[in-house]
């Protein structure tokens, strides 16, 4: 009721007689290699925010108040809502000069911008921006005037990295980011003082054909002197002569007590660099120099500023890191170089943690209740090392195929051991301070107990993390090995898996597996900007295994090996999961996936671990279908009141549409499409026909759901429904697979998935 007021209301309802309500904004550009994106950021006025690319409904909230602004609901209707955008003409004026002056700056120096203001019914307008660009200018050559002969080499050594080549656009935003990567090229070599504002430029139009004599400047160093004038000078060099970590430093009580504050700190001398610290030194020396780039004797270089900072922040001893130079006056090194004294100041956290929870699940789509305690030590043996110890059991509803709700429970506990360095049995120089590896040593154990079966895991796993670039992470697990004990199955989904391979997921076994993750992420710098999100893993599992066992030869003349008296898995597995996020606006946003997997078992066990095995349908997938309710191909499962749908290949793609409506409220649209299929024989003659995944044909079992949803963004997390409805099913027979818009939706074409967070 309140979403078609606001819909209906009339748009102008609170416009001024004397005003008129910005209705649209249009842009004509010329300028080819510019986008209406980038140019609409400097128009000085916005319309007011649409959803679904046409209704203005937070306008609608506003407009449903009261004339009366001191009622509360009125108030609050205002608040959520939006105030209507009003044509201003001052704003109209700065906007075409913004444009002039964003397009000169990309090189445009020609460019000619009209606006044109249309005045339309109903106290609207509207206002056209024709934009003209002309040629654009190009730099035709470089020259370079340095007054400071003394850095000369550092500049000339390095212009095959400049960003300014004869031929590119004469840009004054290229143009700035050359004085930065100048400024950091020299910070780089010593020149602590040096500012980007030593450097400018001078441009010679004269030319004609559009063309620009490029001249790069690079000024002397200033310095004043009280009672005199600024004296110019040569550009300094800076070395590194004292470095201070200040262990346990409280910046207010530094500032309360002045130079008393660290009179008051014990010290020690470690590798060169002088440590202070106030009661005690709760860790290892070592652990500061593993994650410190800055030593005495060296010259200043920021790059190693800016590690040291990264390597310290990533420990979670310290709550925060501040890194901090003074220049030592009057004193140089024999080569008459500056020198700098300095101050890492180290500000401790607490090091040990519990936490008691009682939290809301989701898994897939099934919510329930669970409890938790989690226990953090930060500093286990005094070298930065992480322990986490957590212990939880939960429980949810879920629901059969026969609408029936059962329950399942799950309960466990597991270990983790972080070691902020790689642990191997060889060495790895300078590996720590590179990458910022991690070593993890983890136990866990699981218990599940589901109407179909009954199951527990143990798994013991080592892993290595390093990050070989902000944005890029990887995971090495070489050693991850799991004991699976299925102690109970339902006699009836036994008798249904009894003559395929399937039965032997279901059975005792072992995995022992090495796997490598890839990611790619854009998402923790990208802010409110578009990003990317990359994932890929590959898994090789019972090969090690398998040929342990050939040596020993126990199991000779057997129909398959066993280690301990229990089989082992033996598998390839590798998957792929893109994303890309387009934020259009704070309200209205495009969220993409594209999943790829598939798993091949061969030897010992020839068919994929239950666990190992790819499902569809539920929250976080085709939302149309239940969890493991669909597939594979066009296999529809009859014999069981339970889902439990699984195989080796999954394709899927994703595409939402989301907005933001009010309060902590979100709504979306979406379109998911996919399937699973198996990738050999499983033994039961009508899964094999209908779910073999073939080249020629798997097109035709692809499934589409739609549907809308609702969120609630509590800023920690999001809580979700989305309701998908079956466009194509391709259970149906070939030919009349498409069931939206051909004949009308029943309820068993429609699914609703309560979730925690984002799908994806």
């Amino acid at each position: 009721m309140l979403a078609f007021g606001a819909f209906g209301c009339r748009s102008t309802k609170y416009v001024p007689d004397d005003a008129y309500l910005l209705n649209k904004i249009e842009i004509e550009n010329q300028a080819k290699d510019i986008t209406k994106e980038e140019l609409r950021y400097y128009v000085r006025q916005r319309e007011n925010v649409k959803i679904l690319g046409f209704w203005r409904f937070h306008l609608g909230l506003y407009n449903l108040s009261g004339k009366d602004n001191t009622k509360g609901f009125n108030k609050w209707l205002r608040r959520i809502g939006e105030e209507p955008e009003l044509y201003d003409e001052l704003l109209r004026q700065k906007s075409s000069e913004q444009l002039r002056l964003y397009l000169n700056n990309k090189g445009y120096y020609n460019a000619e911008v009209e606006d044109t203001v249309l005045f339309l019914k109903n106290k609207k307008a509207k206002i056209r921006y024709s934009i003209k660009s002309g040629e654009r200018y190009k730099i035709n050559q470089i020259a370079y005037r340095i007054d400071d002969d003394s850095i000369k080499g550092h500049i000339y050594n390095d212009t095959i990295n400049s960003l300014l080549k004869p031929g590119a656009p004469f840009d004054a935003d290229l143009h700035d980011d050359e004085r930065k990567r100048i400024t950091k090229v020299m910070r780089n070599e010593g020149y602590y003082g040096f500012r980007k504002e030593f450097v400018y430029f001078l441009a010679d139009s004269a030319l004609g054909n559009y063309s620009v004599n490029d001249s790069l400047i690079i000024i002397k160093d200033r310095i004043q002197i009280v009672g005199r004038a600024d004296s110019i000078i040569n550009h300094n060099k800076y070395r590194i002569k004292d470095v201070y970590f200040l262990v346990g430093y409280e910046p207010q009580r530094a500032l309360k007590e002045g130079d008393t504050y660290l009179s008051k700190f014990d010290s020690l001398q470690y590798e060169g660099c002088k440590i202070l610290y106030g009661d005690n030194l709760d860790f290892r020396a070592d652990v500061l120099m593993n994650s410190n780039y800055i030593f005495p004797g060296q010259l200043y270089n920021q790059d190693l500023v800016n590690k040291t900072q990264l390597l310290l922040a990533e420990l979670q001893l310290f709550r925060f890191v501040n890194i901090r130079f003074k220049e030592m006056e009057g004193e140089s090194d024999e080569e008459g170089n500056g020198l700098l004294q300095c101050f890492i100041q180290l500000s401790s956290s607490k090091l040990q943690n519990y936490t008691v929870e009682v939290e809301g699940t989701n898994s897939s789509g099934n919510l329930g209740a669970a409890g938790s305690f989690n226990y953090k030590h930060k500093n286990l043996l005094r070298g930065g090392e992480v322990f986490d110890m957590r212990f939880r059991v939960a429980g949810e509803n879920q629901q059969a195929k026969n609408k029936e709700s059962f329950r399942t429970l799950e309960a466990g506990g597991d270990a983790t051991l972080t070691i902020p360095k790689f642990m191997v049995p060889f060495k790895i120089e300078n590996f720590r301070k590179r990458y910022n590896p991690q070593t993890n040593f983890s136990l866990s154990y699981n218990y599940q107990r589901r109407p179909d079966y009954t199951r527990t895991i143990a798994n013991g796993r080592i892993g290595y993390t390093w990050k070989s670039s902000p944005l890029v992470t990887h995971y090495l697990s070489p050693v991850d090995f799991s004991v699976i004990n299925v102690p109970y199955i339902d006699p009836d989904f036994e008798d249904n898996i009894d003559s395929t391979f399937l039965k032997y997921s279901y059975e005792d076994h072992l995995i022992s597996s090495t796997s490598y993750t890839f990611i790619y992420n854009e998402q923790s710098i990208a802010g409110n900007k578009n990003y990317h999100y990359f994932q890929a893993n590959i898994q090789s599992a019972g090969n090690l295994l398998d040929g342990i066992s050939s040596l020993v030869g126990n199991n000779r003349g057997n129909e398959f090996n066993e280690v301990f008296g229990i089989r082992y898995a033996q598998y390839i597995k590798a998957d792929i999961d893109w994303r890309y996020h387009i934020n259009v606006n704070p309200i209205n946003s495009f969220a993409y996936r594209i999943f790829m997997g598939v798993g091949y078992p061969y030897g010992n066990l020839t068919v994929l671990p239950f666990e190992k095995r790819y499902f569809s349908g539920g929250a976080n997938s085709l939302r149309a279908w239940p969890v493991r309710g669909l597939g594979p191909g066009s296999f529809e499962e009859t014999q069981l009141d339970y889902y439990n749908q699984t195989a080796d290949i999954k394709l899927e793609a994703n595409a939402e549409y989301r907005f933001k409506l009010f309060w902590l409220l979100e709504g979306a649209f979406f379109v998911d499409i996919g399937n699973i299929w198996t990738i050999r024989s499983s033994g039961d003659d009508e899964v094999d026909e209908k779910g073999l995944f073939h080249f020629d044909s798997f097109y035709k079992q692809i499934a589409v759901g739609v549907g809308t949803g609702a969120r609630l963004d509590f800023s920690y997390f999001v809580f979700r429904l989305d309701v998908g409805v079956k466009a194509r099913d391709p259970i149906l027979p070939e030919g009349k697979r498409w069931v939206l818009g051909v004949r009308p939706i029943s309820w068993d074409d429609t699914a609703f998935n309560f979730a925690i967070g984002y799908p994806f």
